[in-house]
């Protein structure tokens, strides 16, 4: 145990390391463990801290589970922490269709879409473009919280203001929390019936078209679960998106580290990742594992981005000094996975000859402020394929 660092009771087991390990992850009650000083924190210091908190080994980086392999993290008692209800399924939504604007506020309009996949209605946050004649579409995606009645690009983001002066509608999908924005191979009792991959690529852009004037381009791009299922959409359906953008992403779902974030996601919120592409290692799993086949990116803008799992100034004043260890922690174990993660799918992209920009920032922990920091490089490499 580092100098001066409290032994912390076993009260945060095996459940708290899971929610460190999930992509976006919101700490449980009681997240100030301690008057650690995170400036001091090295590696064996987190490991330490680790290993107090849930007893798992860690492999190369605090991040990496190469010594878990893919054995399942045990959840623990309490660990899961669902979010929300999805909408129920609604056996007379048959086709999908706009169903008109329930509230604005500001510059942000708040669609309700029918969707016939999912036999729901979804709530789609819309910043039209401030410009005149026919934009592109930015479709961003959130992070694995993803709220029902609105998203964190607004709360979070304010990209209304960051794209005020760009000439491009931007189009938000609330309430995907835990999806991974993907088809389910069959409806979960707590996550409910997911078919976000057809929503996105077959019903919503007809519904954009129908509602706004477009230019036919569009981007996709996203935060941590965003980023990855933009990446993801990108590479499978590329006829349909010209550019893609992600932040803080994990491209693989087959290595451990992957595995384990995708099962830890959807269980630490009362789903079960069965239900999402059937047992690990199967068909599905592998359709979802960009970084082995990414071919589908080839003339496209792609930009991708990763911290370093540094502490930074953001970091801190996003913990409130330091003092939100928990949460500081949390951030720290999540963008040192995300940064291995980087530096792999940057490898496989070079291997596939697939043109890319990517940014590794040298602080910054797995935080809204980690992401925007380089929102501006990411958009501004994307935005020459979104013109005409």
């Amino acid at each position: 145990m580092a100098v001066g660092m409290p032994r912390f009771a076993a009260t945060a087991t095996a459940g708290a390391l899971a929610l460190a390990l999930t992509l976006g992850s919101v700490a449980p009650a009681g997240a100030q463990l301690g008057s650690i000083d995170p400036a001091t924190l090295g590696p064996d210091d987190l490991e330490t801290i680790i290993e107090a908190v849930g007893s798992v080994p860690l492999g190369s980086t605090a991040g990496s589970l190469g010594s878990v392999g893919s054995a399942d993290i045990p959840l623990g008692e309490g660990s899961s922490a669902p979010i929300g209800t999805p909408s129920p399924v609604d056996p007379s939504i048959t086709e999908t269709e706009f169903r008109g604007v329930e509230r604005t506020r500001g510059e942000y309009q708040y669609w309700i879409v029918a969707s016939e996949s999912m036999q729901r209605e979804i709530t789609v946050e819309v910043v039209p473009s401030r410009g005149e004649g026919a934009a592109p579409v930015l479709y961003m995606l959130d992070g694995v919280g993803a709220p029902v009645s609105s998203t964190g690009w607004n709360h979070q983001g304010q990209i209304a203001d960051r794209l005020a002066d760009e000439d491009v509608h931007v189009v938000n999908p609330a309430g995907a929390f835990a999806s991974y924005y993907t088809d389910w191979e069959q409806p979960d009792p707590v996550l409910g019936n997911n078919k976000w991959e057809t929503f996105l690529t077959e019903e919503l852009p007809g519904v954009v078209a129908e509602q706004l004037e477009t230019s036919g381009r569009n981007g996709i791009g996203g935060i941590s679960m965003g980023g990855q299922a933009a990446m993801h959409l990108a590479a499978t359906h590329p006829g349909l998106y010209d550019a893609v953008m992600s932040f803080s992403g994990y491209y693989s779902t087959m290595d451990a580290l992957g595995y384990q974030t995708v099962r830890l996601s959807v269980e630490t919120r009362g789903g079960q990742v069965d239900n999402m592409w059937g047992p690990h290692r199967s068909g599905r799993w592998a359709e979802n594992d960009t970084i082995s086949h990414p071919e589908g990116l080839r003339g496209k803008a792609v930009y991708f981005s990763s911290g370093s799992g540094e502490i930074g100034p953001e970091d801190l004043q996003e913990y409130g000094g330091g003092a939100d260890v928990q949460n500081l922690l949390i951030g720290l174990v999540l963008e040192k996975g995300v940064r291995e993660g980087t530096e792999a799918f940057e490898r496989a992209l070079d291997r596939a000859n697939v043109d890319h920009r990517v940014d590794y920032s040298d602080t910054g922990l797995h935080n809204w402020p980690n992401f925007l920091k380089i929102f501006e490089a990411g958009w501004e490499h994307i935005k020459p394929a979104l013109e005409d």
